[in-house]
């Protein structure tokens, strides 16, 4: 079972890392909420400011542990912080307008005894699979150079 656990993880090499620091950044996003409201910070400043550290968490190690970008300038730090703020901006933008949509479409059905959960759950998918997708193909591209 190991080593089936060591080829799929040697296969996915960059997939199983995106995973991991993932449930990571969720820890940091769970455990500076915690901390924030513990020392009084009203619960939605405490979910924004989590929302922000979390960000930053995984943009740093998305940058070098997921995607492993080597390029350290500021002209492409700059390009990769700003870009990676904007994708998340935006697969924010589409898990506040997914969730109602789907809702409505009957699919905002209690689960585990928590209304909406299913939703969630596949807003949560949609927007896992995006951040991917952006930070693979647009933020952290390779390809891509900004030196002069």
């Amino acid at each position: 079972m190991i080593d089936k656990v060591e080829q799929f993880v040697k296969k996915h090499d960059e997939g199983s890392r995106y995973i991991f620091f993932g449930i990571f950044t969720v820890l940091v996003s769970w455990g500076s909420y915690a901390l924030f409201t513990l020392v009084g910070i009203d619960i939605n400043i405490s979910n924004a400011l989590s929302w922000l550290t979390a960000v930053i968490f995984a943009f740093v190690v998305n940058k070098f542990y997921v995607f492993r970008s080597k390029e350290v300038t500021i002209l492409t730090i700059s390009k990769e912080l700003v870009s990676f703020f904007g994708s998340r901006i935006l697969t924010g933008i589409v898990a506040v307008l997914l969730f109602p949509a789907l809702v409505a479409i009957g699919l905002g059905f209690t689960f585990f005894g928590v209304e909406g959960l299913f939703a969630r759950g596949i807003v949560s998918g949609v927007e896992i699979i995006l951040n991917y997708i952006l930070s693979k193909y647009i933020v952290f591209n390779t390809s891509i150079s900004f030196k002069k």
